[in-house]
C-alpha cells in the first residue's frame, strides 16, 4: 500500500474546529500540525478521529488565516 499522506492549511481567524477529510477509509493515521510561519514550530491541538475518512482538529483559540499546516498521515 505505501504511506499516504494528506495536508492543508488550517485558519480562518474565527473557527476553532476544523474537520480535515483525508480519505483514508481508515482511523489509524498520524496527525501533526505546526505553524505555517518561521519558526515552523510543531504545535499541540486537540486531535478527534472522527471516522475512518476525516479527523477534527481542536484549538483552544481560533488561528489566524492560514496559521497552521496539518499533515495527516496514514
Amino acid at each position: 500500500y505505501g504511506v499516504r499522506k494528506y495536508s492543508t492549511d488550517l485558519g480562518d481567524g474565527s473557527a476553532t474546529s476544523y474537520t480535515v477529510t483525508h480519505n483514508f477509509t481508515t482511523k489509524d493515521v498520524t496527525v501533526q500540525v505546526f505553524e505555517n510561519g518561521s519558526p515552523y514550530a510543531q504545535v499541540e491541538a486537540d486531535v478527534e478521529h472522527t471516522s475512518n475518512s476525516a479527523v477534527t482538529v481542536k484549538f483552544a483559540v481560533a488561528p489566524t488565516s492560514n496559521q497552521y499546516r496539518v499533515v495527516v498521515i496514514g
